[in-house]
């Protein structure tokens, strides 16, 4: 009777123990799912933020040449427009991207493929796209040399160090939002692959 009693006791202890360490399980999948996700929505509302930005300016820069707010040759009004609508369509890509990114629907391995397209369009957008601005500023400001006030040089460097203190701290962030996201990631495949590890045991 008393090693009936003890098997019984080691029964219930061990299906205690069981149904513990699923809820724990269960907790930590959540709080990744949950970082992850907040990461995720971190690029999602800055990537909205640059869309709509963009599309504001590509919309005032016209109205402002129309109304003789602002004077510029056709050619720099072309160079800069063009630049900005590139812009424009560059951060729209971004947002397509973004928005294929559902944790409830897609599975791991496709939300990771997701995130390296997104993680190299990003990088080769940080490299074209800096080299389309510089060469649309630099291509405007010799266009419109003669109706600039002394010392534009000087103004060029200027812009330059501001643009690339942006760009440095807008990668930063990029990098490490998309650094989260493979992280939690990784960690819930792990997940995926414990009970496969465990029938295989």
């Amino acid at each position: 009777m008393e090693l009936e009693k003890l098997k019984a006791g080691w029964s219930i202890l061990n299906e205690q123990l069981a149904k513990s360490e699923m809820l724990n399980k269960r907790i930590i999948k959540e709080m990744i799912t949950n970082r992850t996700q907040s990461a995720y929505e971190r690029l999602f509302r800055f990537d909205l933020f640059g869309l709509i930005l963009v599309l504001g300016i590509c919309v005032m820069f016209p109205v402002l040449a129309a109304t003789g707010k602002i004077v510029l040759k056709p050619l720099s009004f072309a160079l800069l427009e063009g630049s900005i609508v590139i812009g424009f369509f560059m951060q729209l890509f971004f947002i397509s991207l973004l928005l294929r990114f559902d944790m409830e629907k897609k599975k791991i391995y496709e939300l990771t493929k997701l995130v390296l397209a997104y993680k190299l369009w990003m990088k080769r957008n940080t490299v074209i796209g800096s080299w389309i601005g510089m060469a649309a500023l630099i291509a405007f400001l010799f266009i419109e040399k003669a109706q600039l006030v002394g010392n534009w040089e000087v103004r060029l460097a200027g812009v330059f160090i501001l643009a690339s203190v942006i760009m440095f701290f807008q990668t930063r962030f990029y990098l490490k939002n998309i650094r989260a996201i493979e992280k939690g990631l990784a960690e819930l495949k792990e997940f995926e692959e414990e009970p496969d590890q465990n029938r295989s045991a």
